[in-house]
C-alpha cells in the first residue's frame, strides 16, 4: 500500500465530484486507505484597503446551511467505502486543507484543477495552486 491516510477537500462542484470518485477508486482497491473527505467553510472577515468587515450574520448562516447540505450528498455518495468519514474545517481553504493533512498525517491530497485563471491567479493564487506549492505530500490533481 503506497498511501495509508487521502484527503479529499470538497466543494460540491463537478470536478470536485471527479477527484472524488478518482479518490473512491482508490479506497475501493485498497481497503487499508483512510479516505477523508473535507469541506471548508470560509467565514473570516473580509478586508478591503485598511479596512475589515464581519460576514453578516445572515450570510454565515446561509453558508454554514450550504455546507451541511454538501456533507449530506457527500455521505451517502460515500455509503458503504471502507475507512472514509467527512470532515468540516473553517477559514481560508488552502491553509485549513494544509493544516488538516498535517495535522491528521495524511499522505496524498486529491483534488480538482479548478483554477481563477491565469491573471487572477498570479494576483491572489487559487486554492489548487497554494495546495501544490505548499503540500509536504504529494498532490494528486484531477482534471
Amino acid at each position: 500500500m503506497i498511501f495509508n491516510h487521502i484527503l479529499v477537500p470538497y466543494d460540491g462542484s463537478d470536478p470536485a465530484n471527479r477527484a472524488l470518485d478518482k479518490a473512491v477508486q482508490f479506497a475501493r482497491f485498497e481497503t487499508q486507505i483512510r479516505l477523508t473527505v473535507a469541506h471548508v467553510i470560509n467565514l473570516q472577515p473580509v478586508t478591503v484597503a485598511d479596512m475589515t468587515f464581519a460576514q453578516p450574520e445572515s450570510y454565515q448562516e446561509q453558508v454554514k446551511k450550504h455546507g451541511e447540505e454538501i456533507i449530506d450528498r457527500v455521505k451517502r455518495r460515500l455509503g458503504d467505502v471502507p475507512g472514509a468519514h467527512v470532515v468540516i474545517l473553517a477559514g481560508s481553504p488552502a491553509p485549513a486543507i494544509l493544516d488538516y493533512a498535517d495535522r491528521e498525517g495524511c499522505d496524498l491530497i486529491v483534488m480538482d484543477s479548478r483554477g481563477l485563471g491565469a491573471f487572477r491567479e498570479l494576483m491572489v493564487g487559487s486554492v489548487s495552486h497554494n495546495v501544490i506549492l505548499h503540500a509536504p505530500v504529494p498532490v494528486m490533481i484531477i482534471k
